[in-house]
């Protein structure tokens, strides 16, 4: 077996943006067919190493025509470009990489990357098939989005963050599962980083269309276009890339149009546009490395949510669509940032990548009748803006041939605010919920600028050929301030003020090799996350104190145990996982700030196994059981997290079929089990009953060189059932009830010119 050794894979280096420049593929244990490209791609490898994201690591098998004529081997272990590049058999974590060829053969029976993420990526909650990522934790807790190492969350936490990049974008993402002390802020549950697409010199075009299969209408076709193309030489390369899209209606199992979603939006009748570009200068002080992205996503329906269900008792009646909408701003989403990289491999600190990077971020909600709610008082709509300047530096320092010293800094800045629109109540009223007349725009969110500095140094060492350990710590520092300002609904005056936050996190690992194809690991980290600041100030009430409130950041204690074999065949893996946290997050209960913030413990296991029968059959599939409890001081007992927070049993089953080279077919079985612990505890919001169910997904495509075919079909039963999200009605009503869709067909076709 070819290894990279494993101080070259230390002392070597990337940008993360530029991770995407190197042929990046992932094991066949998420479906992928081993590749004949792996001798070339390990080539690459070798000159690749840590940048501003995270650590991952997928195997890469040998050609498979060679199967025939001997075992199934593994080439070698791919490394990723990541702020701790190692080899596989090094990582004290559990990590999963989704590369490009797996993405596309997923997005054939999904509508969104969080769809995506939660088909591939065990401890990943089920998607809502909405604009929202609101539900979708990762091991029960908020995860952190990067792109290229660009954070994506906002201070004011708005739950969009999966939905800032068009898939068209990407190149393979990479999901570290469990709370990082390397990340700050933000990475409680775990951190999804999104890398941006490499630079190939060719030109593609991609069409393609989806349309509901339950009722085939034209309200239901959706269609979609993108060109790519780029170029270059030895100093200098390019790619660039623009997609639009527009997504038609939804329709439920029995051929209903799925009313819109009122509380956090959906994706119906939305047209998206997309453009993004790279440029890679490579000096002899390194490469240089401009990129930008543009994603613009606004809804234009003529379908509101009938409030006329709500008469029925919450979870009686199934949301129903009416037409008739009379709203000129609709649900929108606007993400917009530039980066500029460098990367030098020699300097006298050891390996350097920094980058500064700037964003532009928008987000709309749907109108939201308030009226009746004393800390709103109106019937408004919510809207977030907010800039981002920030930068971050990773220095990687070998001190000898046994021991690394990773070390950095990140600095960020940013200026938010959540005004809302007022609309006429007396119009909506006579309308039935479908007219809306502005009355302008007031004050909800008052503009909030907070600054953040993370330090951060690991030291790594070898203690012999088979045990490996690591060390680090993080230093966290964050300040809010605001200046005076009214509460939209009560009134309250409120006096303006800061408010700032630091702590240090910490992180041990060590991993052992059993054997070359088997290690055991451990791993401590602690993960922290800022308080929503924005959430208290919209409905503060009188006489509040920005230091007397309880703003105190969530700090979480992290535990894992893995096992993890690969036998060329056959691979698996098993995590068992424990986070515990002193304080919860902030909890709003009637749209009222709830101050007892109890303490929380989450456990539970994943497993993934996958294997090839032989070169046509490939079969796998992966597990996430866990449990979340929160602490009734009154009651003292420890009662169920909330169905938002704690998914059910999510299990993936899949079969793969390769008549051959170009053509394949995969079949995918995803249930979702049922969980009552927050109902019986009756711990209030999100704690309805979730009944289990199960869908099974179908994709086939077809590879003629410069001509590709592909066909998938969601739902391929077309089974009529409510998603977990639509079961756990998140505005309370039964207009939130609402159904997953039926089965729907996607055709795509590819030029490569």
């Amino acid at each position: 077996m070819v290894t990279i050794g494993r101080q070259a894979s230390r002392s070597s280096s990337h940008q993360e943006g530029q991770a995407g420049e190197e042929e990046g593929r992932s094991s066949p244990a998420h479906g992928c067919r081993p590749s004949a490209q792996s001798k070339d791609y390990m080539s690459k490898m070798n000159k690749v190493s840590p940048v501003l994201a995270m650590m991952v690591a997928a195997p890469l098998a040998v050609d498979a025509q060679a199967q025939a004529a001997q075992p199934y081997e593994l080439d070698t272990v791919v490394v990723s470009a990541t702020r701790q590049g190692m080899e596989a058999s090094e990582l004290a974590h559990a990590v999963t990489v989704i590369d490009r060829e797996q993405m596309d053969t997923q997005l054939q029976t999904a509508r969104s990357l969080g769809e995506v993420l939660a088909k591939t990526v065990p401890g990943m909650a089920p998607a809502s098939q909405t604009l929202t990522n609101f539900n979708q934790t990762l091991r029960g807790r908020n995860l952190l989005v990067l792109i290229d190492g660009i954070p994506q969350n906002t201070s004011r936490n708005v739950s969009r963050d999966l939905m800032n990049i068009d898939p068209a974008n990407i190149e393979r993402i990479e999901v570290l599962r469990g709370g990082s002390a390397v990340y700050g802020s933000g990475a409680a549950g775990g951190v999804v980083n999104i890398i941006t697409r490499r630079s190939r010199h060719e030109a593609v075009t991609r069409l393609g269309v989806q349309s509901s299969l339950s009722r085939v209408t034209g309200d239901g076709l959706g269609y979609r276009g993108e060109q790519s193309l780029g170029g270059g030489n030895e100093t200098v390369d390019y790619g660039f890339n623009v997609a639009w899209e527009h997504q038609g209606a939804a329709f439920d199992g029995n051929g209903s149009r799925i009313a819109p979603e009122p509380s956090q939006g959906d994706l119906s009748d939305t047209d998206s546009l997309s453009l993004a570009g790279k440029v890679s200068w490579h000096l002899d002080a390194g490469t240089l490395t401009l990129s930008a992205n543009h994603l613009d996503a606004k809804q234009d329906t003529d379908y509101a949510s009938d409030p006329a269900v709500n008469a029925a008792a919450p979870g009686d009646a199934r949301a129903r669509a009416i037409s008739g909408l009379q709203l000129d701003e609709q649900n929108r989403t606007r993400n917009s940032f530039v980066n500029l990289a460098w990367n030098a491999d020699q300097t006298p600190l050891g390996v350097v990548d920094a980058q500064l990077y700037y964003r532009d971020y928008h987000a709309r909600f749907t109108p939201f009748d308030a009226r009746n709610i004393a800390t709103w008082g109106q019937l408004v709509q919510t809207y977030l803006d907010s800039e981002t300047l920030g930068s971050r530096l990773t220095i990687n320092s070998a001190l000898n041939d046994n021991t690394l010293l990773r070390w950095g800094l990140d600095l960020s800045r940013e200026k938010s605010e959540m005004p809302v629109t007022t609309y006429d109540g007396t119009a909506f009223d006579n309308s039935g919920g479908l007219v809306f007349v502005d009355t302008g725009d007031r004050l909800f969110m008052p503009p909030l600028t907070q600054r953040n500095i993370g330090a951060f140094a690991q030291l790594e060492y070898d203690f012999s050929e088979r045990l490996r350990g690591e060390a680090g710590t993080r230093y966290e520092h964050a300040k809010a301030s605001f200046d005076d300002f009214t509460t939209l609904g009560l009134g309250n005056d409120i006096k303006g003020g800061d408010v700032s936050f630091d702590d240090f996190l910490f992180n041990a690992g060590l991993v052992y090799s059993l054997t070359d194809s088997m290690e055991l690991y451990g791993n401590f980290s602690q993960g922290f996350e800022l308080p929503d600041l924005g959430l208290q100030l919209r409905i503060a009430p009188a006489g509040f104190n920005v230091n007397d409130s309880q703003l105190k950041p969530i700090k979480t204690d992290n535990y894992e145990l893995g096992w993890r074999g690969d036998w060329g065949y056959t691979q698996g893996s098993l995590a068992l996982f424990y986070s515990t946290s002193d304080l919860g997050p902030v909890v709003i209960q009637d749209f009222a700030f709830a101050q007892s913030r109890a303490k929380e413990r989450i456990y539970g296991v994943e497993a993934t196994l996958d294997h090839w029968l032989n070169e046509q059959w490939q079969l796998g599939g992966l597990l996430t059981w866990m449990e979340g409890e929160s602490y009734n001081e009154a009651a003292q007992e420890w009662k169920a997290l909330n169905g938002y927070r704690i998914p059910p049993l999510q299990v993936r089953a899949y079969v793969e079929y390769h008549p051959h080279d170009q053509w394949l077919h995969r079949l995918q079985a995803n249930y979702s089990g049922s969980r009552d612990d927050a109902f019986k505890d009756q711990v209030g919001f999100g704690s309805r009953q979730v009944d289990s169910y199960t869908t099974l997904d179908y994709s086939t495509r077809y590879d003629l060189g410069r001509h590709g075919f592909n066909l998938g079909v969601e739902n391929l039963l077309n089974k009529d059932y409510y998603h977990v999200y639509g079961q756990l009605l998140r505005d309370g009503k039964n207009t939130s009830h609402i159904p997953a869709s039926g089965a729907t067909l996607k055709l795509g076709y590819q030029y490569r010119w």
